[in-house]
């Protein structure tokens, strides 16, 4: 008999979805059944890349080693986008291959330069990428890629035609008051042109957000054209593009922040006692911000430290970023999400450890997100630690989903992260630093 694992307020809330191009390198590499194919890239390069899609670079570390030519430059430029560090979308080498290379080569590369243009906030060269891959995967005949790519490209042109976001003089180390909402995610008060608004933080969403309401509200000028973004239910929600003169955050100032505006419904959550969210703070702003600290009062910016290959453990995939971490002993790249309340394992999960599924209690779960929401079968695991950086704690119990699709093997969201006392998310040493666990 099926078992009922999530009360009301414990169902999962996601804000928002990433854009998605990690689909596209398989997508492009793998044998269609045309007759004539060409030469695909090496196995090894090809593993590489869909095990950094999932947050896992041990294997381009490891192929990178022994590769040569066209493959190291793709391991390479998959490396640095994976880090943050360069600018891999304007590497000479991988523009060539993009425009001179195999159609697989091509479709590697521009799947790189558009991710790592959109992280940069250079969009037109990541709507320009996006569109030339769009092209690729329709000769391949692959329509589900193409959908995901053009979402991407939509995103990228609209946000193209607006001034870039910047700061305004230097990044100011101070603190502000945060508070943690009726779901459990973080919130602080922030400035948009001029008034106050109070906005969920959130590593998981790759642009700020506001509800259409809100965005009239500020005054923010939105433009007509529209796109689509996908949700973590598995479908799209409608946005529009906003542009923010003004935004302070902890007496820091930015100029030219885009937010997708998203119409209030598809913000609002089915949660006892009502839970709507106004405004999301995303990842290209906290990285302007450089290093965050979130405490369970307190939201500061405090100074960076400098990047150290050795030391690393957050790694990206396009603007989703992952960490090493260990779940009940085993070695798992994890989602970085504070925008998500529950912690999480996917299918992903479950097929790679059968044995631990199979003793599991198993029933069914329930994901709100933007735009939707889902029942998921899924398992229960007790009592799991959590460790990153050498800082464990233990939850409950972890939700393993069992039949949905997944392209990664989970997400580390508030309930986890709340039961450290404090932790640092630090972008240019692309470190996560939690601190000691929290009294409870």
């Amino acid at each position: 008999m099926r078992q009922e694992l999530a009360s009301t307020r414990e169902i999962a809330v996601r804000t928002i979805c990433a854009l998605r191009l990690a689909a596209a390198w398989m997508a492009v590499t793998a044998p269609a059944t045309a007759a004539a194919q060409p030469a695909a890239p090496a196995a090894l390069v090809e593993q590489a890349f869909e095990a950094a899609g999932r947050g896992d670079l041990a294997p381009v570390e490891r192929a990178l080693r022994e590769a040569r030519g066209a493959e190291a430059v793709l391991l390479r430029a998959r490396l640095a986008a994976a880090s943050y560090q360069g600018a891999p979308h304007r590497d000479a080498a991988l523009v060539r291959l993009a425009t001179s290379g195999s159609p697989a080569e091509q479709g590697a590369a521009l799947n790189v330069i558009a991710s790592a243009a959109f992280v940069a906030g250079d969009y037109a060269a990541a709507a320009q990428a996006a569109e030339r891959l769009a092209g690729l995967l329709r000769a391949n005949g692959d329509a589900g890629a193409v959908a995901a790519i053009e979402m991407t490209r939509q995103v990228a042109a609209m946000l193209a035609a607006h001034p870039a976001q910047r700061v305004e003089g230097a990044v100011a180390h101070q603190g502000v008051p945060l508070r943690y909402d009726a779901v459990g995610l973080p919130r602080i008060d922030i400035g948009i042109n001029g008034g106050t608004q109070e906005a969920v933080v959130d590593t998981g969403a790759n642009l700020s957000v506001l509800s259409a309401e809100t965005a009239r509200r500020l005054g923010i000028n939105v433009a007509d054209s529209s796109g689509h973004v996908g949700n973590a239910a598995g479908g799209t929600v409608a946005v529009r593009i906003g542009i923010a003169e003004r935004v302070t955050i902890a007496g820091t100032t930015l100029r030219n922040v885009p937010f997708l505006i998203i119409d209030d419904a598809q913000l609002t959550f089915q949660v006892a006692g009502g839970y709507r969210i106004q405004a999301i703070l995303g990842l290209p702003v906290l990285r302007a911000l450089q290093r965050i600290r979130i405490g369970r009062e307190t939201f500061a910016v405090e100074a960076p430290q400098a990047y150290d290959a050795v030391r690393q453990n957050l790694f990206a995939n396009n603007s989703n970023l992952f960490v090493r971490a260990q779940v009940g002993g085993r070695d798992v790249p994890l989602h970085l999400d504070t925008g998500a309340n529950q912690t999480s394992l996917t299918a992903l999960f479950a097929q790679a450890h059968p044995q631990l599924v199979a003793e599991l209690r198993t029933g069914e779960q329930q994901l709100a997100s933007a735009g939707g929401a889902r029942v998921n079968n899924g398992a229960v695991w007790p009592n799991p630690t959590i460790g990153v950086a050498g800082r464990s704690i233990t939850l409950p119990s972890i939700n393993i989903a069992l039949a949905t699709a997944a392209d990664n093997y989970g997400t580390l969201g508030s309930s986890a992260l709340r039961r450290f006392a404090s932790y640092a998310i630090d972008f240019p040493a692309m470190r996560l630093e939690p601190g000691d666990p929290a009294p409870r």
